[in-house]
């Protein structure tokens, strides 16, 4: 449980990295968003890993918010550059 718990913490603080990358001018938005399939097949190697269990509930509940996350921060860059 307590893995899980570690697990799904670290997977959420994707954004909060992204978005930092994005500050430091590391990273773009448009560089992100051309990343995008790359990124998804990452986010499902990082979630079938990381979760402990094998079936495809767990590791889509970690995949899903991860995706979103990562579309978020592209949206969030895109509106820190204006």
């Amino acid at each position: 449980m307590v893995l899980v718990t570690l697990a799904f913490g670290i997977a959420f603080l994707l954004p909060i990295f992204l978005i930092f990358l994005q500050l430091a001018h590391v990273l773009s938005s448009r560089r992100l968003a051309s990343w995008r399939r790359y990124a998804i097949l990452v986010i499902a190697i990082f979630s079938a890993v990381i979760t402990p269990s094998g079936d495809p509930y767990t590791m889509l509940a970690m995949m899903v918010p991860m995706y979103l996350f990562y579309e978020a921060s592209i949206i969030v860059g895109r509106s820190m550059k204006r």
